[in-house]
């Protein structure tokens, strides 16, 4: 991995968790504006543009546009999938959760479920300090241990 820290990737991974929501929310603006008809009427229309593909090129442009946010939200969760593998292993039952439990958890309502430390406290039931100590123990856990061995279910992250 090109990171330094399990506190750097995970910070990576938010920021993609973030970036793929904006993906989303515009990819489904997009999708809403090319569903509706506009303004039509019956009445002859007066063209004021000597380019008569005018409208094509406009609709190439936003295809275009939308495959490329649809490459990098595939990217996002590219880097999303690694951070769960992290957190849970690959067959869900090991990583960081086999070795920290709910602070694994934690980690993961926080950065990419992409709630507060606030919120991930109240869903725990321990207090947002708390929550966030304790998530901070378990990123430097997996420094120690390695992301790979705690993916892969080395030592004790079975």
């Amino acid at each position: 991995m090109r990171y330094q820290t399990a506190r750097e990737f995970f910070e990576a991974a938010r920021e993609a968790a973030r970036d793929a929501d904006r993906i989303r929310l515009q990819l489904a603006a997009m999708d809403a504006r090319s569903e509706s008809l506009g303004g039509g009427g019956f009445e002859p229309r007066v063209r004021s543009t000597p380019d008569p593909d005018r409208m094509g090129l406009r609709v190439s442009a936003l295809i275009d546009h939308g495959d490329r946010l649809r490459e990098r939200q595939e990217e996002d969760y590219r880097l999303i999938d690694a951070a769960c593998e992290v957190l849970y292993g690959t067959d869900n039952r090991g990583g960081l959760y086999a070795l920290a439990g709910w602070r694994a958890d934690a980690i993961y309502y926080h950065y990419l479920a992409l709630r507060t430390w606030q919120e991930v406290g109240d869903m725990l039931g321990y207090t947002a300090e708390h929550a966030c100590r304790e998530a901070m123990a378990a990123l430097e856990l997996a420094d120690a241990w390695g992301m790979t061995s705690v993916i892969d279910g080395r030592g004790n992250a079975t």
